[in-house]
């Protein structure tokens, strides 16, 4: 936190033994990435757009941190974007099978000390689920895109023109319906077992 004042991790790119490669919204402290690219374990791959009013940065990172790589041996754990970094603390949103739920709780108590946490259960079906799976903003994301027929058989929209009727980058609006498909694809696999 001496070096950002938020860190938003987006979307996951890339997930392999040479890191967590990911689409990240970045706010240094000092109006630069230099200061946050000091930090051994993050590597910057590209600077894709800058807002000059916000101070933000949106770049994909190559993350090596120890912990999030141990997460990725867990088995049956799903780390959700966007999740990040700022003045409040740190924020992950997980899901997973209670027996891997509990191993990254161990693993959790042992690297770092938090102020809360939350666990809700998600057993069984309804809108609840997909309100505890998907985050408010993935569920707006979801609606604006049915509805303008971007999952309509003949899409009726592209992905840039539903980034601008959202008003955001049509790299973010990409993040967030790559992360949605993988959401729900990866809970109807659970599903099917």
């Amino acid at each position: 936190m001496d070096r950002v004042e938020s860190y938003e991790i987006l979307a996951h790119l890339k997930l392999g033994a040479d890191g967590i490669e990911h689409l990240a919204e970045i706010k240094p402290h000092s109006g630069v990435l230099d200061d946050v690219m000091e930090i051994s374990t993050f590597d910057l791959i590209e600077v894709h757009e800058t807002d000059t009013d916000t101070g933000t940065f949106l770049a994909s990172v190559n993350l090596t941190h120890t912990l999030p790589m141990m997460m990725l041996d867990l088995e049956k754990i799903h780390l959700h974007p966007p999740y990040g970094l700022d003045s409040e603390g740190l924020e992950l949103n997980f899901t997973g099978h209670s027996d891997s739920m509990k191993r990254l709780i161990e693993l959790l108590k042992l690297t770092m000390p938090w102020d809360s946490i939350s666990i809700q259960s998600v057993r069984g079906d309804g809108s609840g689920l997909w309100k505890d799976l998907l985050t408010e903003r993935q569920i707006e994301v979801l609606r604006c895109a049915v509805s303008m027929g971007y999952y309509s058989e003949e899409r009726k929209i592209s992905v840039k023109n539903l980034a601008e009727s959202m008003g955001m980058a049509r790299s973010t609006m990409g993040g967030h319906l790559k992360l949605i498909e993988k959401v729900i694809m990866s809970k109807v696999v659970d599903d099917l077992g």
